[in-house]
């Protein structure tokens, strides 16, 4: 499950260095960025890998109406079963994207009383990337979701389910659609294990923003 992730402001140069995988990539920074909101992706297109943005929340290219009269929960999109449910079966093929970020966040506890967490992983770059799905709208605006997985069980404590996150040898492949689909329910982003990072962060509202997000709620022992 991922409800809300974060694109944070760390040294641009580390984030040219992380988004070469595209041309002209830099990023929104924001610290809650929510679904319905525009996100930063890169994708496959006629000259090579292009950067683009897209609305998250999923609306297949068959849907004629406007994005807001599409009611069905497509934020995310389950990587066992994505290949084949129609929503998502034709994004599968031709709309493989990826989404750069640097955490998402998950919540623990009762309502009214929900601890948000942070998640990201152990690397040597500020960013990393989700493996998404994108569709053309009839204007050229596209939507977008992110692929998720049961979760690494490190993590399975704060929710049963994850982003997909994908490691460098990850994102060629999973763009030009070059593993069987068999291997990448399989094993797509399963690579990470015991590298996930985790903090208690101070709950926060839906239109709050900026670096107090991530700051640790007391200490972790």
């Amino acid at each position: 499950m991922c409800g809300r992730f974060i694109l944070g402001d760390g040294s641009w140069a580390e984030y040219h260095d992380a988004l070469s995988v595209v041309r002209g990539a830099t990023g929104r920074v924001s610290y809650n960025i929510k679904p319905t909101e525009t996100v930063s992706l890169a994708f496959r297109g006629a000259g090579g890998l292009e950067a683009g943005v897209a609305r998250w929340w999923f609306v297949p290219h068959w849907h004629r109406g406007e994005v807001k009269e599409w009611k069905a929960t497509t934020f995310n999109a389950r990587i066992e079963s994505a290949h084949e449910k129609p929503v998502f079966r034709a994004a599968w093929t031709a709309g493989r994207c990826i989404l750069p970020a640097s955490g998402y966040y998950e919540w623990t506890g009762e309502k009214g009383r929900k601890q948000p967490w942070l998640i990201t992983v152990e690397q040597n770059l500020p960013v990393f990337f989700f493996a998404g799905l994108k569709a053309a709208r009839p204007d050229g605006s596209l939507t977008c979701a992110i692929l998720t997985r049961a979760a690494d069980p490190s993590i399975r404590h704060l929710h049963p389910r994850m982003p997909v996150i994908l490691s460098s040898e990850e994102l060629l492949p999973w763009l030009d659609a070059a593993t069987p689909d068999e291997d990448v329910v399989a094993t797509l982003g399963t690579g990470w294990s015991g590298r996930y990072l985790t903090r208690r962060v101070r709950p926060f509202g839906i239109a709050d923003d900026g670096p107090k997000l991530i700051e640790a709620d007391g200490f972790d022992l």
